[in-house]
């Protein structure tokens, strides 16, 4: 399992280490813990051209997309499952309003609208759940976790820096 950010967190569990025994965390998973998990403030362009500091925790949304795309060991227990879906949640909760009011700041109406088909892929996922089945718990965090890292790369793009 991932290190878990305050901005991600959707509900307590055991995702803390401190916070569960042995006997309630998934038998299968990644390490807790990060050495690089740090929290940093995210410099935001507002759409009213002010900036926003919010903090962003960027290397563990990045940590987190990875470990999910990454994971070769066969399907995981859909305990794991669960568990990446309550942060890949938390993190999309947290990027896409940003990503939304960013996305009229940009005069590029192809951006927009990839941001807004987004946010509705992000919106009907939500909706949608985990799925019970193990096999179709693991695609739907794979998904979940490509539209995240989709939407970090849109919120640190910034309008006119020629990215």
């Amino acid at each position: 399992m991932l290190p878990v950010s305050p901005q991600s967190r959707t509900r307590p569990g055991y995702d803390d280490p401190h916070e569960a025994s042995e006997s309630t965390r998934p038998a299968a998973g990644p390490p807790l813990t990060s050495p690089r998990c740090t929290t940093r403030a995210l410099s935001v362009a507002r759409a009213d051209d002010t900036t926003a500091a919010l903090p962003v925790d960027v290397v563990l949304i990045g940590d987190t997309v990875s470990t999910v795309l990454a994971h070769q060991d066969g399907t995981p227990d859909r305990s794991v499952s669960a568990s990446w879906h309550r942060w890949l949640s938390g993190h999309l909760q947290l990027l896409t309003p940003i990503a939304v009011e960013q996305a009229s700041r940009w005069d590029d109406p192809q951006r927009t609208a990839l941001v807004k088909a987004t946010e509705a892929a992000v919106n009907r996922a939500s909706a949608v759940g985990l799925p019970a089945d193990p096999a179709a718990a693991y695609v739907h965090v794979q998904e979940l976790a490509r539209e995240c890292r989709g939407l970090l790369g849109l919120v640190l793009d910034r309008p006119g820096d020629g990215r």
